[in-house]
């Protein structure tokens, strides 16, 4: 299965996701970021030449994806539903737009050229996403355990 493909599958997964109102399932909030996290070790393994500036490069990005996690999930709707008692999240349409605009910027990365600054910043690129989300689900669930603390 190519790259291209496995960025395709989780990025209709996620926009399917994304976009509409949902109940927060703490046991569920893990299988996205462990796509994410599939995801980037298969683009290093495929990477031949990983240097300590390269892994520096990933960390770096991985901070500015946990930042807008943060941000991110701070953003978004979280409220009791009236109808069923449930707690729901929504993502808010910048959210959205954040994370497709940086998943575009890494496959554009990866097609400029093969060349080894250009593999590098498209393999760190892919660390942002994992950070959102994960950082994104954090903040979800915490924001779960606070309402479901205030609703007993």
């Amino acid at each position: 299965m190519s790259t291209l493909s496995v960025y395709l599958i989780v990025l209709v997964i996620v926009l399917l996701r994304m976009g509409r109102e949902k109940e927060i399932q703490p046991s569920r909030m893990w299988i996205t970021p462990l796509l994410f996290v599939w995801l980037a070790y298969s683009s290093l393994s495929q990477s031949s030449n990983l240097t300590a500036k390269n892994f520096l490069l990933y960390l770096v990005c991985l901070v500015i994806g946990v930042g807008i996690g943060v941000l991110r999930g701070k953003i978004d709707k979280v409220r009791i539903n009236p109808a069923n008692g449930k707690i729901t999240s929504q993502s808010s349409i910048g959210g959205i737009i954040l994370f497709m605009g940086v998943m575009l910027l890494r496959l554009l990365a990866e097609y400029w050229g093969k060349e080894q600054a250009l593999v590098s910043l498209s393999n760190a690129l892919l660390f942002i996403p994992l950070g959102s989300i994960s950082a994104r689900r954090y903040v979800l669930y915490m924001r779960y355990q606070q309402m479901r603390g205030q609703r007993r």
